[in-house]
């Protein structure tokens, strides 16, 4: 009598060997999806503060060649930056920012040195410097 061998199908070792394999590549996968998304989020958060440092520095600027007087400060938490002068007072104050304002003083016909640090309350390893020189002409 002779018997027929069915070789058909996958023994239980190919089975478990391409389970394992597909694990790996998975987890592989996985994790380079999420490191990705975290890159992505500190990325768009040093945007945005470079983004407000710019639109700080241009309103800085436009107050200090118009105003003879004005003054630049910041609360005590560091959560808002205020810039006022005789006729007007911007403040800028968004959730997530934290201000540092270290400047010279401000002369009425001098240049003003500013130093600016806008730092993340959410990761405070992103931040964002800026050092600048505003003059007026003469």
């Amino acid at each position: 009598m002779r018997i027929k061998s069915n070789e058909r199908g996958f023994t239980l070792l190919e089975l478990l060997s391409t389970l394992v394999l597909f694990s790996i590549f998975a987890v592989i996968i996985w994790s380079f999806f999420f490191q990705s998304i975290k890159f992505n989020d500190v990325e768009i958060s040093k945007n945005q503060l470079q983004q407000e440092a710019n639109l700080i520095v241009n309103t800085i600027q436009q107050v200090h060649t118009t105003s003879s007087k004005y003054t630049i400060s910041t609360n005590t938490s560091e959560t808002s930056l205020t810039i006022s002068n005789n006729q007007t007072e911007i403040t800028f104050d968004k959730n997530n920012v934290q201000y540092n304002l270290y400047g010279s003083e401000i002369l009425p016909n001098g240049d003003y040195h500013l130093f600016l640090t806008l730092t993340s309350t959410q990761n405070s390893s992103v931040n964002f410097i800026t050092e600048t020189t505003f003059s007026k002409l003469r």
